[in-house]
């Protein structure tokens, strides 16, 4: 195999990689916002 072919699937696999670890972390991110707005909302609806 070529070096150029080798290259570009290493590029491509590493950029695959990389968006997949990116959306798993934003949704993460995300999660937590709408944890925290449900912990709030039970929160104001019980003020003991």
């Amino acid at each position: 195999m070529n070096n150029l072919p080798l290259f570009l699937a290493g590029v491509f696999i590493t950029l695959l990689v990389t968006a997949s670890i990116g959306l798993m972390v934003y949704a993460a991110v995300l999660d937590g916002r709408y944890e925290n707005e449900q912990k709030d909302e039970r929160a104001s609806q019980n003020p003991s």
